[in-house]
């Protein structure tokens, strides 16, 4: 075969594969893979609020009124003062001065669901007639409200509401026997009483024996003179008269009448403190000064508004004195 010849026969047998392969149908090719549709999540639920912090020892909520549901026992059952050593010495006396008030200690709490709002300032003058108990070596050595811890050897005590420190004046009305005592507690919870004293001041003021008494407290101002409260030789809490301020004379003030209705409002061992109260009342509320009277028991001053005609009015003088001038006020018959 000539080499032109052979020439013809490659192009002729190349043109031929091309039209079979253009005939041919074309090969398939893989789909494309699909890709899922997200199905859409459901929208999540919103996020509940946190319950509020709670204060540890109480159910109320962070910064809200500590809650206080505890009745602690004043030591009037049984022998309370069973296991006191008798030699170890009491503290006789205690001298006010100004100290900062404790932090925290102002705050509103709730005791057996009522709203106590402590004071903040020692703010004279505040007295407050009542009964008082005692506590020792049940809370002996435990936190007080101040920090430090109870010492039931010292002359201190717990109130509801007065600054912590602070200091008062505690009169037993049955013997007139008082002396000074350092407030750096909170209490009493529970029961009907206005003031917890510690063991020492009960002892010097005789209410150990029985558990409680009915008592007057004074608070006291460091910044303004005041009666200082000392043992005497028998070892009993009189009043001690500095030398800057005149001796009270014990002359008989007004004498009440054999009957009638009278309403109290503070008995002191002093008289110018009486003369205080007595000046404060008639400024305040000078409609009653007809009626308001200084008496000398013989071994109390006495504040009295009267006399009434009957129970209901001089109950109503008292709630006056109570609501207008936060004074303790106990209605008696003669």
């Amino acid at each position: 075969m000539s080499l032109s010849l052979q020439r013809l026969f490659i192009v002729l047998l190349a043109a031929g594969l091309v039209a079979c392969e253009s005939s041919m149908p074309s090969r398939p090719t893989a789909p494309a893979p699909i890709k899922p549709v997200p199905t859409p999540r459901p929208a999540a639920p919103a996020a509940s609020p946190a319950p509020p912090a709670v204060l540890p020892g109480s159910s109320a909520p962070l910064g809200a009124p500590k809650v206080i549901n505890i009745d602690p026992k004043p030591e009037s059952t049984g022998n309370a003062t069973e296991g006191i050593d008798p030699n170890i010495p009491l503290e006789t006396s205690v001298t006010p001065k100004l100290e900062p008030i404790v932090k925290g200690t102002t705050k509103p709490y709730i005791v057996n669901g009522e709203l106590v709002s402590p004071m903040s300032e020692i703010t004279t003058p505040f007295t407050q007639t009542g009964h008082a108990s005692w506590y020792g070596k049940k809370f002996h050595g435990r936190r007080t409200a101040s920090g430090e811890p109870y010492n039931m050897y010292k002359l201190s005590a717990a109130h509801r509401t007065l600054p912590i420190p602070s200091y008062v004046r505690v009169t037993n009305l049955s013997n007139g026997k008082n002396l000074i005592a350092r407030v750096n507690d909170r209490g009493p919870f529970g029961r009907d009483r206005i003031i917890d004293l510690s063991y020492a001041a009960a002892k010097q003021l005789d209410i150990t024996q029985h558990g409680s008494a009915q008592v007057e407290i004074t608070l006291i101002d460091p910044n303004q003179p005041e009666i200082a409260a000392a043992p005497s030789s028998a070892g009993v809490a009189r009043d001690i008269a500095p030398a800057s301020m005149p001796k009270a004379s014990a002359k008989p003030a007004a004498s009440l009448d054999n009957t009638g209705v009278y309403v109290q409002v503070g008995a002191f061992g002093v008289e110018e403190n009486a003369d205080r109260l007595q000046q404060r009342i008639s400024n305040a509320v000078p409609e009653t000064q007809s009626l308001l009277n200084k008496v000398y028991n013989g071994k109390m001053f006495q504040v009295v508004l009267g006399p009434y005609p009957d129970h209901a009015m001089a109950a109503q003088a008292a709630n006056q004195m109570r609501d207008q001038l936060q004074l303790p006020a106990l209605v008696f018959s003669r």
